[in-house]
């Protein structure tokens, strides 16, 4: 009898089978390969999106800060000024200290402003800064030669000063102490008003002592009620300049804030009666106590 063989068999035979299989296997590899690539290209426009927002704000941020500066440097060239060193001593001893202690390490430009701050503070505070001289540049020099004085001040057109330092001063064993004070007393020069060029030359370098003397300091002073008027006056303030700082001393100490209120006086110009209109009252009034003072301090 003839057996039915074919109901045993599988429904596709193996070849048929293997190639479905396959079929089937690479339409699943196709479709995770499709789901994979699906995900990575939706972290990366995420990462895209993270990145563009972050490029943003870094460049927003760039900008403002660019602002910034530019705002804050165009506000401090505003009150600045510029500062040239020149040494023409360099082929000398004296010259080659002063290239190496103050040139070479940017120090002279550090003690020029130092000693500049400690003058303006005193002369313009902040709330009357209209009355500050204009300054644009300022050309510290180490002189070629020895001058007549530790330093001499030159004026230039444009708001333009030359500090004159004498090569004289860099030969002390105390040469730092010696330049600073030089340097001091020049910026103290060129801060000062000089009543366009009118005012008494004894009575600016006697502002300029005081300042560059730390502001004055005499001691001693005798009580001007306990002491008697000498029989002839002087004009206090055409003395040599360190006695003309001590009666501007005086002054400031009878009249705090005399100095300050005097150079702002200059800058308009002078006349004789300058002094008398700053002071509120004849000025040979105070010339002639303090005179007194001076006399009776002396004689003791």
């Amino acid at each position: 009898m003839e057996e039915n063989h074919h109901l045993l068999h599988p429904l596709l035979n193996p070849s048929t089978r293997n190639a479905a299989a396959a079929t089937a296997t690479s339409s699943f590899s196709t479709a995770s390969a499709a789901t994979t690539t699906a995900l990575d290209d939706q972290e990366f426009n995420n990462l895209k999106l993270i990145s563009s927002d972050w490029g943003i704000i870094f460049r927003l941020s760039l900008v403002a800060f660019i602002g910034i500066v530019s705002i804050w440097a165009s506000h401090e060239a505003s009150k600045g000024y510029a500062i040239t060193i020149v040494n023409e001593s360099s082929d000398t001893i004296v010259g080659k200290l002063f290239e190496l202690f103050y040139v070479s390490n940017d120090e002279a430009t550090r003690i020029l402003i130092k000693a500049s701050k400690t003058v303006e503070n005193f002369l313009y505070p902040d709330h009357e800064s209209h009355y500050k001289k204009p300054i644009n540049h300022i050309i510290l020099k180490l002189a070629g030669r020895n001058l007549t004085n530790n330093v001499i001040i030159d004026s230039r057109l444009d708001h333009e000063f030359v500090l004159n330092i004498s090569p004289s001063i860099m030969e002390g064993t105390n040469f730092g102490q010696s330049t600073f004070q030089a340097v001091q007393q020049g910026m103290a020069r060129i801060w000062v008003w000089d009543g366009q060029g009118k005012a008494p030359k004894n009575l600016i370098d006697g502002i300029v002592e005081y300042i560059s003397s730390n502001l004055g300091g005499l001691a001693g002073l005798s009580d001007p009620k306990r002491v008697e008027l000498p029989q002839v006056a002087t004009v206090c303030w055409q003395h040599d300049s360190r006695t003309v700082a001590q009666f501007l001393e005086y002054c400031e100490r009878d009249q705090p804030g005399f100095i300050r209120r005097l150079n702002q006086a200059m800058k308009d110009g002078w006349h004789d009666g300058k002094l008398d209109d700053v002071l509120g009252q004849p000025v040979q009034n105070l010339c002639t106590i303090y005179e007194s003072l001076r006399y009776n301090y002396s004689s003791v």
